[in-house]
């Protein structure tokens, strides 16, 4: 399905409404969702409508309490326009992610804004229904958080690991491995109107590509480097690939080197035995004991250690770039966003970096740009929420596919239908 040419638009299929008025609202609403105020005028010149229309449609919303009018000040003669906007508090959604061995709760508004955040601490041995309990005290928690008159309308669910899109299943993670097969909808059903259950990379790599100039690319990937290793791809069309299923578990490529080392997911011989956060982290504390577990302290710390004479590490960065070869070799991406808080240690990424390049790709094919970032958990909501502001514009107007129905069905997934123009 194509996606508007603005990739950080909300995209809207005609089949979702009704009737030409309530198309002309959803349109009205994803042009104020993109951007900040606009005047009637400026509206109906952008989405080709009549001022009979953008009138009929502005008054609807107004009297749903989707958008406001606001008047400037006067600065000369006349009286300036209207300028009309989103209310950003008409809706809202939960965001459960993952970050190290925490589970993170956002509520946000419809406009994306963070309005309250929380976090649980999930031991490694935690099973499906420590995890389900976990889940379900974060979402009570965010939506106590609610303001007056904001509609809840569903969690989206962002995880590290294989994960079921249709059928909302997180199949496996190496983070918490007595957790298998885990039905998110299920556990999350009755507390949230709807559920969308995502693999966290793809949601963040989508947030990447609404930044301007990233649609124009060939193909990129983010590979993350941090308690779990992983990539997400994606080429020139609108969704990252195979984002319904299982897709990008580098970490569980095996090595004949490491064939020794038992893997959680219940292998033996994976990247991540030797390469990952979680296998690294030991072998750090003997000389940084004081060194986090939680990335996001870690990527701070990690700043000044000296790692790169560390013959542990340097193993897992010649095992990252080989896999990293290997992976734009079967890809040939343009860029290779690396995250994780290895990457913020300059002298281990300028040794990442080196190896790379030492591995070439193929003949005189150019290796991929490759670009350190830290990981982004704003990335990962605003990715994760998007379908949920989507579904929003359904539920505001009372549409028959904004219902609650305890499920979160992706449209990205479904069958071929026509975006609205």
């Amino acid at each position: 399905m194509r996606k508007e040419k603005n990739p950080g638009m909300l995209t809207l299929y005609t089949a979702d409404f009704e009737d030409a008025r309530q198309r002309d609202c959803a349109r009205v609403i994803a042009s104020l969702h993109e951007g900040g105020g606009k005047s009637r005028a400026a509206l109906a010149a952008e989405l080709d409508m009549t001022s009979m229309a953008i009138s009929r449609a502005i008054a609807d919303l107004v009297g749903r309490g989707i958008i406001e009018q606001s008047v400037g000040q006067v600065s000369g003669r006349g009286r300036p326009p209207a300028q009309i906007v989103l209310n950003p508090g008409c809706a809202g959604a939960t965001v459960l992610l993952v970050s190290s061995q925490e589970l993170v709760g956002v509520l946000v508004d419809f406009r994306g804004s963070v309005l309250a955040r929380q976090t649980a601490h999930v031991p490694s041995d935690a099973d499906s229904a420590r995890m389900t309990a976990t889940m379900r005290d974060l979402v009570a928690g965010l939506l106590g958080s609610c303001p007056s008159g904001m509609r809840h309308v569903g969690t989206s669910v962002a995880v590290s690991g294989i994960v079921d899109v249709k059928t909302r299943t997180w199949i496996l993670t190496s983070r918490w491995p007595n957790v298998r097969d885990f039905d998110v909808g299920k556990a999350l059903d009755g507390i949230t109107p709807r559920v969308f259950l995502f693999r966290q990379l793809d949601v963040e790599l989508s947030a990447r590509y609404a930044v301007p100039g990233m649609e124009r690319l060939e193909g990129a990937f983010i590979l993350h480097w941090g308690w779990g290793i992983g990539l997400a791809y994606r080429g020139s069309d609108d969704a990252p690939m195979r984002q319904g299923g299982p897709f990008g578990e580098i970490g569980h490529w095996r090595f004949n080197v490491l064939k020794d080392r038992p893997c959680g997911c219940g292998n033996r011989g994976c990247l991540e035995t030797a390469a990952s956060l979680s296998a690294l982290l030991p072998v750090i504390r003997e000389i940084y004991p004081w060194a986090s577990g939680e990335e996001e302290l870690l990527s701070s710390q990690i700043e000044t250690m000296e790692l790169t004479d560390i013959p542990e590490i340097r193993v897992a960065v010649d095992l990252m770039a080989r896999a990293l070869g290997n992976a734009c070799r079967l890809l040939f991406p343009e860029k290779v966003f690396i995250t994780g808080p290895f990457t913020c240690n300059a002298g281990l990424y300028e040794l990442l970096r080196s190896r790379f390049e030492a591995e070439g790709l193929i003949g005189t094919l150019r290796l991929p740009t490759l670009i350190s970032d830290r990981s982004s958990l704003d990335y990962v909501v605003q990715g994760a929420a998007q379908p949920l502001h989507e579904i929003a514009v359904c539920v505001l107007l009372g549409t028959p596919q904004g219902k609650p129905n305890g499920a979160g069905r992706s449209r990205r997934n479904g069958k071929r239908q026509r975006p609205m123009p």
